[in-house]
């Protein structure tokens, strides 16, 4: 199922449901990365999840799948080999057009930035138990976030938790760096991420709880996507606002 969410649109695929025979439509950086996976579903997961993001870019643009050129580059080691920041260079457009994608289960989120304004772009998908272990807190979340925490009625204290974590999933995929940055240094809890360094921390955010339901997930996912602009326009001006502290 697609959706368009204010300059991004969004899709949810059914990993299973994709043809890997399609494989062949894949640059060879991103073969060659499949290829180091020792786990035959997680190497399928992965070549479903690259052709999935081609053909969602493919129904967007026009641009047949093979055409598209991957860029993905990734700030931490400037290496441009299948992994980082995912971009695409393709034939009827100039620039590079930001994606985005994030798999759980047997499913995956992608999103493509139709404003060329983004300049990071990050969704994320987990189901609701993913944060449901007791070192979360310590681990992951910010003293504000762990004060938030306290005030959450026990049996809303997992999706709370499972929240904040798809939150700060997408903020760090929209940085580039992943959990390369510690979770734990990023505060979600409010309207914009706080604890960032350097140009995206003075950059527009937007953050942005997604509907499992509208977009076809299983309704017990939760789903973030996170952009920033580097600089203002309007086609982004929703945030989430701060956590109730009931949960989300």
């Amino acid at each position: 199922m697609t959706a368009t969410v204010q300059g991004l649109s969004l899709a949810a695929v059914r990993l299973s449901g994709v043809d890997l025979g399609l494989a062949h439509v894949l640059d060879e950086a991103e073969v060659a990365r499949a290829s180091t996976f020792r786990s035959p579903a997680l190497r399928d997961a992965f070549l479903a999840g690259r052709i999935a993001l081609r053909l969602h870019i493919s129904a967007l643009t026009g641009d047949s799948p093979g055409s598209l050129e991957a860029d993905y580059f990734c700030p931490t080691c400037s290496s441009s080999q299948g992994h980082g920041i995912p971009r695409y260079r393709l034939p009827s457009r100039s620039g590079l057009l930001r994606v985005s994608l994030s798999r759980s289960g047997s499913w995956c989120l992608i999103a493509a930035a139709l404003d060329d304004r983004i300049a990071g772009i990050g969704v994320d998908i987990e189901n609701g138990s993913a944060a449901d272990f007791d070192g979360f807190p310590s681990l992951a979340m910010t003293a504000n976030e762990r004060g938030q925490l306290e005030k959450v009625p026990p049996a809303l204290k997992t999706r709370f938790q499972t929240r904040l974590w798809v939150r700060k999933e997408a903020v760090l995929k929209a940085l580039g760096t992943g959990l390369a940055k510690a979770p734990s240094l990023v505060d979600v809890s409010g309207s914009t991420p706080s604890g960032l360094t350097g140009p995206p921390g003075r950059a527009l955010w937007s953050l942005e709880d997604l509907s499992p339901a509208g977009l076809g997930l299983p309704e017990d996912f939760a789903a973030s996507v996170a952009t920033f602009a580097e600089t203002p326009h309007a086609s982004r001006t929703t945030a989430y606002g701060h956590l109730p502290a009931g949960g989300p």
